[in-house]
């Protein structure tokens, strides 16, 4: 149900000035300055009307007490409540939990809560669910390393799917439960909260705990991120299928000036850059309902050590400019942050500007100019490797 907008909303909004933050972004690693002796900083995401806001700082004076809601009309009811009980350890910002790093710097918060957020129950929109595995690693770039995620919800669906999320994501779980109250009310309420325990509905908790984030095997995060491909490394046996992929899109090959042929292309494969290993080369077909749409092939850990390196990559004649090449280096970059890579490389021929527009599109600037590398004048590209994004 949608709020109703409150009268002299701009009004009491200012009323409540020295408990509302205008502009967050300045505060970015200076929030202790509200607080120099605080020990913690807790941080609220959608605060609603703040009876937990409030009754949390106030239960906790000596911690610094920050929430971020982006609802006005909500809002300005919890600042009031903070207001009326002459707190001065929380503050309030009227912004998105996708910014947070905008607002807090790395390791500035220690405990985090989450609140009956929006279940999105469409399969469709759970990736706009706050406990969704992209929202969780957001949460890490803000949290300090041990630092912890209190999360409650009356919804079960939401709770034993987020209990999947937050492990990928990089989060221990502990003090869960599916019944918060079952022995009597626990701890401090929403407003939410109390409505469904008096209905009877159980209260689902869990926490989860910074822990170093594990490193998924890039094909193992391209085969998560694109359910609808068969992604497997070449086999001897695939390579006429690829050979005639290759073929499909003589544009491309007609740019690297040379006629493919199968021994080319297991030369090809086998090649390697200098001082790498073949455990650290991967060449992949992804494969739908038995036809190969693209190939690509990846060096891991070159030229740095946190550095993942593109060679080949070509789609099918057929599926190109449909958004497929877009959907498969959005999903790699995604995988290559899983795997522990902090940057994507490659190089882009130099008579290739389709091409060279198509990698700036994906984010990837020129690192180099004018390089040559087997005889061919080529841009050398760079993209930092990061997490899924919209």
């Amino acid at each position: 149900m949608r709020m109703r907008k409150k009268k002299n909303l701009g009004m009491r909004m200012e009323a409540c000035a020295a408990l509302w933050v205008k502009d967050p972004a300045q505060m970015r690693g200076c929030w202790r300055e509200k607080k120099p002796d605080a020990p913690q900083l807790r941080l609220e995401l959608g605060c609603g009307k703040g009876r937990f806001t409030a009754e949390t700082a106030a239960a906790h004076q000596s911690d610094l007490y920050v929430a971020v809601e982006r609802v006005p009309d909500a809002m300005v009811i919890a600042m009031e409540r903070c207001r009326e009980l002459g707190l001065t350890n929380v503050f309030f910002i009227d912004g998105d939990a996708a910014e947070l790093d905008r607002y807090f710097a790395p390791g500035e918060v220690d405990l985090l809560y989450i609140n009956f957020c929006d279940p999105w129950p469409s399969v469709k929109h759970a990736r706009r669910r706050l406990t969704a595995e992209p929202f969780l690693r957001g949460y890490r770039k803000v949290l300090r390393d041990g630092g912890r995620i209190e999360f409650k919800t009356d919804n079960h669906d939401l709770f034993e799917w987020s209990l999947f999320q937050f492990p990928k994501a990089g989060y221990a779980l502990s003090e869960v439960t599916r019944d918060l109250h079952a022995n009597g009310v626990q701890g401090i309420m929403t407003d939410y909260e109390e409505k469904f325990y008096s209905l009877g509905t159980p209260i689902n908790r869990c926490v989860g705990t910074k822990v170093e984030l594990p490193d998924v095997p890039i094909l193992e995060g391209l085969s998560r991120r694109l359910p609808e491909w068969d992604i497997r490394e070449v086999q001897g046996e695939d390579l006429e299928a690829v050979f005639t992929l290759l073929q499909s899109a003589p544009d491309d090959l007609a740019l690297d000036e040379t006629q493919p042929d199968l021994d080319g292309l297991r030369e090809d494969l086998a090649a390697l850059p200098p001082r790498c290993s073949r455990s650290q080369k991967h060449d992949v077909v992804f494969w739908r309902e038995g036809r190969p749409e693209a190939v690509l092939d990846w060096v891991e850990g070159y030229p740095r050590e946190q550095t993942l390196w593109i060679g080949l990559f070509l789609v099918a004649g057929p599926w190109q400019r449909q958004g497929l090449g877009k959907r498969l280096m959005s999903a790699l970059s995604g995988a290559a942050y899983d795997g522990g890579m902090d940057s994507i490389r490659l190089a882009c021929l130099k008579n290739n500007e389709a091409g060279h527009l198509f990698w700036e599109a994906m984010g990837y600037r020129d690192l180099r100019k004018d390089v040559s590398t087997d005889g061919k004048a080529v841009w050398i590209m760079e993209r930092l490797a990061a997490p899924d994004e919209e």
